[in-house]
């Protein structure tokens, strides 16, 4: 059974009063869906690559469709270590940096917690360049080149000049950081 089969019979199974309004979007990036998901978003949940940049670029894509205050959620918010001894911090970086209410599971704290969620403060325009800063770290893995020109062309209708200057310099630092330090980029995480 593939992704779209198994989804969809789930929705069918538990949620027949939903079908009419259910799509499966894959097989390129979220800048392409959006369009057809619309504005008014009210609540959405992350559970990508974790790797830098991730749940980040993620994130910034989704953020100009949300409501206002609307609510956020990820999985995997603790600094975990996949099989391949790489630590995933993406979902941990943007969780404790976007401004809002944080909702966490009673009794577990953020260095043990799996999921968590958000609800966004208002005027979220106002910590736009803070959120873009949090790609200045060094990435885990480098999308590939086409994905890098559908995002720039997306942040340029929902961005101000100084956040696409902030992406510009992440990813020339990235590139920078990549013909360094060759073995540090996860490349098999390129083709997803």
């Amino acid at each position: 059974m593939n992704d779209k089969e198994f989804v969809g019979e789930c929705v069918n199974k538990y949620f027949p009063n939903l079908l009419k309004n259910w799509k499966l979007f894959k097989g390129n990036i979220s800048t392409e869906f959006l369009r057809y998901v619309g504005n008014n978003i009210d609540m959405v949940f992350f559970d990508t690559s974790h790797l830098e940049p991730g749940e980040i670029l993620d994130f910034l894509i989704v953020l100009p469709f949300l409501k206002e205050e609307a609510i956020v959620v990820f999985h995997d918010i603790a600094k975990q270590v996949n099989s391949t001894h790489r630590i995933e911090f993406a979902p941990y970086l943007i969780f404790n940096g976007i401004r809002g209410e944080k909702f966490l599971p009673s009794g577990v704290d953020i260095l043990t917690q799996n999921i968590g969620g958000i609800k966004l403060e208002k005027n979220q325009n106002r910590y736009h360049e803070e959120y873009f800063r949090i790609l200045g770290g060094e990435w885990q893995y480098f999308p590939k080149e086409l994905h890098i020109k559908l995002i720039r062309k997306f942040f340029k209708n929902y961005y101000d000049k100084r956040c696409l200057t902030i992406f510009e310099e992440a990813i020339n630092f990235n590139r920078i950081f990549v013909k360094r330090n060759p073995g540090y980029i996860y490349y098999k995480y390129t083709a997803d």
